[in-house]
């Protein structure tokens, strides 16, 4: 089957509002193989583009590489007859639409199918776990920066990744404290903090969040996700979240390494 063009919607992520949610029943939109999309739409591949394919729906449970966070894997079943897609990524086009990633182990589908989404919840929250902990380190090395003044620092960004975890910040973090930042995440952890997930403008995001960058502006009316760790601070965000903190497991702060005016600060879940 060449490219079947459906709608170009912006496919809608129900698991930014919803993501306990592992299985849903939607509508394929678009289906082609990855030789034949344009170069701008095509998601990076480690496979034979020809035996490749993306499948486009109206809505989505799986989650969208990106924000530092690796994207879900899963299936999707034609509800009519069992045709199967195993999905490998799920990335975006330019244009917001998300392109499902991966091989058809039996027939394939086409526009106006109803198909049922299923994602992989060991990953999911495994993914979520490592995320939320990546919050709880930078949340933690902000109260020990703000109990010792010479530390000036500033969040930068962070990567999720199971095995290669850290946090940035611009200013140097002498290794010295990295007992005291591991004191911190686990009175958060003991605490069993709730984890919420908020909606809010630009204002009250600027307001409410530990940190926010420049760049991170919204249009009057429109808001901006975030989620918030009860008493300890909140984020910009757009990830997937455990309920509360002790959910992430036991997190390790491993190193902290230092270079050009910059400190990362690696660890690890349990």
């Amino acid at each position: 089957m060449g490219p079947s063009l459906g709608s170009q919607q912006q496919t809608k992520l129900l698991y930014q509002h919803d993501d306990t949610l592992t299985t849903l029943s939607t509508t394929v939109l678009r289906v082609a193989r990855v030789s034949e999309l344009p170069e701008t739409d095509r998601p990076p591949s480690k496979g034979n583009p020809e035996d490749e394919w993306v499948v486009e729906t109206a809505e989505t449970i799986f989650y969208v590489k990106g924000g530092g966070q690796p994207s879900d894997t899963g299936t999707m079943m034609r509800e009519e007859d069992g045709a199967s897609f195993d999905v490998v990524s799920a990335t975006h086009a330019p244009d917001g639409r998300v392109l499902h990633l991966g091989r058809f182990s039996t027939d394939s589908f086409g526009p106006g199918d109803n198909v049922l989404q299923k994602i992989d919840v060991n990953l999911r929250t495994l993914h979520s776990r490592i995320h939320d902990a990546g919050h709880i380190v930078s949340l933690a090395t902000r109260a020990v920066a703000e109990e010792n003044p010479e530390l000036k620092i500033q969040d930068l960004k962070a990567q999720h990744y199971p095995g290669s975890a850290h946090v940035e910040f611009q200013g140097l973090i002498d290794g010295k404290y990295k007992d005291a930042i591991q004191a911190k995440v686990n009175e958060m952890q003991e605490k069993d903090l709730p984890v919420k997930v908020y909606w809010w403008t630009e204002k009250e995001m600027r307001e409410k969040c530990v940190f926010v960058a420049e760049s991170m502006t919204a249009p009057e009316g429109e808001l901006l996700r975030a989620v918030d760790i009860e008493t300890a601070g909140a984020y910009p965000c757009g990830g997937t979240h455990v309920a509360s903190t002790k959910l992430c497991g036991n997190i390790v702060v491993r190193k902290i390494s230092r270079s050009k005016g910059t400190s990362r600060i690696s660890y690890e879940v349990k």
